[in-house]
């Protein structure tokens, strides 16, 4: 176990925990500015340059945060006492299907069978070890 922590004090895995320090500081400082509701909506995933990415959930979300961009910039600015450390939000959208998470109840199988007799009926080919990798995924 020694030579794995080792690794962790290594200079590669001190910058990624810093990073992610310098992103709960701005997490938090954004959470001051916004109202409660939105707080376990909105997350901070990286700063590019000047530019903070936002992710949120909804349409809404984003909505109701680009209102409070310009009092989240300047409050991130004067309190950092960097001169501008941030110019610009970026809001990137989750969308969550709950309908691509449903696992079918029964699948055709003609597809397949289709698929099948014209792997079969082919010279083996780069096309026929496609077919065949297909279908045994499906059949998985």
């Amino acid at each position: 176990m020694e030579p794995i922590k080792k690794l962790f004090h290594s200079n590669f895995f001190l910058e990624i925990k810093k990073r992610k320090k310098h992103l709960e500081l701005l997490q938090k400082e954004m959470a001051v500015f916004i109202p409660e509701e939105l707080i376990p909506l909105v997350k901070i995933k990286n700063q590019i340059g000047k530019t903070i990415v936002v992710e949120v959930r909804s349409n809404v979300v984003a909505h109701k945060l680009k209102l409070y961009e310009n009092q989240i910039i300047g409050a991130i600015n004067r309190k950092s006492g960097q001169g501008e450390l941030l110019s610009k939000i970026k809001v990137k959208m989750i969308i969550q299907n709950t309908k691509l998470n449903k696992v079918l109840i029964s699948q055709s199988s003609y597809p397949l069978k289709q698929l099948k007799s014209l792997a079969d009926s082919i010279n083996d080919s780069p096309l026929k070890t496609a077919l065949k990798k297909l279908i045994k995924s499906r059949n998985e």
